[in-house]
């Protein structure tokens, strides 16, 4: 988290962007549609590997899967709690 005086000025910055350049502060504000289906596949397939992982009984892939899947949930919520 940042200190309340940087936030502001972050917030004076964006503003000031927002100002300027619209289309520019658009693109900053959400992530581009390729990315958003490149993490819906990640999160498919590390849900894939986990559970082929888990009835296989091979502990590299349920590891690899649970990663993969964990990483994607602390990313996601990192995410929600910023916006």
């Amino acid at each position: 988290m940042l200190p309340e005086d940087e936030r502001r000025a972050l917030e004076r910055i964006e503003a000031e962007i927002s100002a300027t350049d619209p289309t520019l502060a658009q693109r900053f504000r959400r992530p581009p549609q390729g990315w958003r289906l490149f993490f819906v596949l990640l999160a498919v397939t590390g849900a894939c590997a986990l559970v082929v992982g888990v009835l296989a009984g091979s502990a590299t892939l349920t590891v690899v899967g649970l990663a993969t899947v964990g990483v994607l949930v602390v990313d996601h919520l990192s995410r929600r709690s910023r916006a």
